[in-house]
């Protein structure tokens, strides 16, 4: 019987109760799994991708799909399923690699902002202040103008352009968070401003960090695929989801599957981080617990 007690009043971690509550949306769970699906498809494009992205095969130009080709053609014979698992690759790798440039940033920023207060704050919230009103899309343009194209120069570009969201959430959560007891607690024993930040803040902003990261990466694969729309993105041959819809539409009519398989891919995986986004908002709210 005491056992039994003890197993009932037993605490549930933090992270396990975040868990057992993302686990109750099935949509985020579906999305998650489909996130870690792409993901390592991603990682190992270079042996599932049946051709190179940018071989052609003249004789098999706007072929429909077909044993061959699965996804069939375009219209320089090249794979389209093949160019559409490295267009997988190259956005995730913009979207994932964009929000780590964005945590770094705004972290740090939001960090300093909101421990510091004062004049430190007010100057570093108003260049934040500068970059949020600043239009992103047009930013992003310049920024890819000036360093040039490439999946890196995007990645930093969007990454520069993001982080102002994340740095106003952290200040203001740093700006709660320094006041509770047990930040004033080693504030007494002596710890320095680096160790509290380091050692108690971040630790508890990790939920809302996550959930905007998790919103911030569709973010990024659609900046990217709205720049190779406009002849921004990457360099062709090299494929992006942008550049292989804004060539299918053109042939939209006469050869649909060249807009259809990359439009649907595009779609559903920015559904999938969407629904785990919610999801992770849900979960890190304990307020949602039934």
């Amino acid at each position: 019987m005491e056992v039994a007690l003890k197993q009932k009043t037993k605490r549930v971690s933090y992270w396990s109760a975040a868990w057992r509550r993302f686990k109750r949306n099935k949509m985020a769970v579906a999305g998650l799994i489909y996130i870690i699906i792409i993901t390592i498809a991603a990682i190992f494009t270079p042996w599932i991708a049946p051709y190179p992205y940018d071989e052609p095969h003249y004789a098999h130009t706007f072929e429909p799909p077909s044993a061959r080709f699965w996804w069939g053609t375009d219209d320089l014979g090249r794979d389209m399923f093949s160019r559409n698992l490295y267009a997988m690759r190259n956005a995730l790798l913009i979207g994932f690699g964009s929000q780590i440039v964005v945590l770094i940033i705004g972290v740090i920023i939001g960090s300093i902002a909101g421990f510091r207060g004062g004049a430190v704050d007010t100057f570093l919230m108003r260049i934040t202040d500068i970059m949020y009103a600043f239009p992103t899309f047009l930013f992003n343009v310049i920024l890819v103008t000036v360093m040039g194209r490439g999946l890196f120069t995007i990645l930093v570009a969007v990454g520069l352009t993001g982080w102002a969201g994340m740095a106003r959430l952290v200040r203001g959560m740093v700006m709660y968070l320094k006041h509770a007891d047990f930040v004033e607690a080693a504030r007494a024993l002596g710890a320095k401003d680096s160790y509290i930040i380091r050692r108690y803040i971040l630790p508890n902003m990790l939920g809302p960090i996550i959930v905007s990261l998790a919103f911030g990466i569709p973010n990024g694969i659609w900046v990217e695929s709205g720049l190779a729309l406009i002849g921004m993105g990457v360099r062709p041959p090299m494929p992006s989801w942008g550049n292989m819809i804004g060539a299918g539409i053109g042939y939209i009519m006469a050869f649909p599957h060249m807009v259809i398989f990359p439009v649907l891919t595009f779609a559903i995986t920015l559904l999938a981080f969407t629904y785990v986004g919610d999801g992770l908002r849900d979960a890190f709210n304990p307020r949602s617990e039934v």
